[in-house]
């Protein structure tokens, strides 16, 4: 038991660090992610260093739905950060990022037509040698989404950005529901046999705000805002969640 809750602790710190590494990397990697530079790109004819990106979590989705949310993502790792700040959490409000991620798809689809289809590759677009914020627009850039990570976490609640405007879940949403259809291999949280006993630590440390609890009632662990920290299986104390690599 006492080797368990070493291991669950441990996996914790791991996560956070590679979250916090990732967002201090963040200036460095910040075209990769930008919404922007994609749509720039299109308008002339290239396919940018974010498109692969954006294809290559829809794939990766598909064998670890949104465990990049929790365990690599740079504004992931800094919302963690702040979380001691701020207690409310971001609950309601799920669907508002396809409002946004639809239209930005859309448009990048239409500028693609308009232009006559992609000519080009670079995966270095906007970038100064492979890295990023090389000039004052893209410095910009990045302080607006610096901005909108802290309004949206003081002003709604801790992982608001995540719930209501990320443009990157969507794309790992679609992912996993693919992964739903085709039955590969995941990452996947699950219960075990031991009988859960209320003790609502499951649902009070879910760093999404879901009711974990009534998810291990009803036997069904999978949730499209599930971003699979383990931290409900790592907090339980009988055991009654685990966090493991199955294909069923």
């Amino acid at each position: 038991n006492k080797i368990q809750k070493y291991n669950a602790m441990k996996r914790q710190v791991i996560r956070k660090r590679l979250t916090y590494i990732s967002f201090f990397l963040f200036p460095a990697t910040f075209v990769y992610f930008s919404p922007y530079v994609i749509v720039d790109a299109t308008t002339k004819g290239i396919i940018c260093g974010s498109f692969f990106m954006f294809i290559l979590l829809f794939l990766g989705s598909m064998f670890f739905g949104r465990a990049f949310c929790s365990w690599a993502c740079p504004l992931g790792g800094a919302q963690e950060m702040l979380s001691p700040l701020k207690k409310k959490m971001a609950i309601r409000g799920r669907h508002i990022k396809w409002f946004i991620w639809v239209p930005w798809i859309l448009a990048i689809i239409i500028l693609d037509i308009r232009h006559g289809g992609y000519e080009k590759i670079d995966p270095l677009f906007r970038t100064t040698h492979g890295f990023s914020l090389g000039n004052f627009y893209l410095a910009i850039a990045y302080s607006a989404i610096i901005a909108l990570l802290l309004i949206t976490f003081f002003v709604v609640g801790r992982r608001s950005l995540c719930r209501h405007v990320c443009w990157i879940a969507p794309f790992m949403i679609l992912g996993s529901k693919l992964q739903s259809i085709l039955k590969t291999p995941t990452l996947k949280l699950s219960t075990t046999d031991n009988p859960c006993v209320n003790c609502h630590r499951c649902t009070s440390n879910c760093l999404m705000g879901l009711d974990v609890e009534d998810m291990v009632s009803k036997q069904n662990m999978k949730d499209s805002e599930c971003i699979l920290c383990g931290n409900c299986a790592d907090v339980c104390k009988k055991g009654c969640i685990k966090l493991t690599f199955k294909s069923k």
